[in-house]
């Protein structure tokens, strides 16, 4: 198998892994979670299109939440976080916004963020968990 068959097989096994790696990361904070009202076991995980080009018609962009009265649970679950990952949370956020017209939770689960993404997440209303914030 050559390199750029097995740098493939690779990215593509990856890809597939994505949503338990998601998961998992979520589940390690599970205390810090829990301790903010998040029901773990509602978490689902699903792909949602934008037909309202927020991103571009027709784009599809896996989503993990739940919905629990008036409100939208929204997780983003990344091993490092930075100016792109809280990008990405605002577009899942705006998304969900549109499409259940109700107030939406976001939460950024991550095991290292700069403090200054830490703390621009904080500004924008994101609830940013967090195993290390670095300085």
């Amino acid at each position: 198998m050559s390199l750029e068959d097995q740098v493939l097989k690779f990215l593509t096994d990856i890809s597939r892994k994505e949503e338990e790696i998601e998961y998992l990361i979520v589940n390690m904070f599970k205390p810090q979670l829990e301790s903010k009202g998040v029901k773990l076991a509602k978490i689902k995980r699903e792909f949602f299109i934008d037909d309202e080009g927020i991103l571009r018609i027709g784009f599809s962009l896996p989503i993990m939440y739940y919905e629990e009265g008036d409100e939208i649970y929204l997780f983003l679950a990344k091993n490092y976080a930075d100016y792109s990952t809280i990008e990405q949370l605002l577009i899942r956020e705006k998304i969900l916004k549109n499409k259940f017209s109700k107030k939406v939770r976001s939460f950024l689960i991550v095991f290292a963020i700069p403090k200054k993404y830490y703390d621009l997440a904080l500004k924008l209303g994101i609830e940013a968990i967090s195993e290390k914030i670095i300085s």
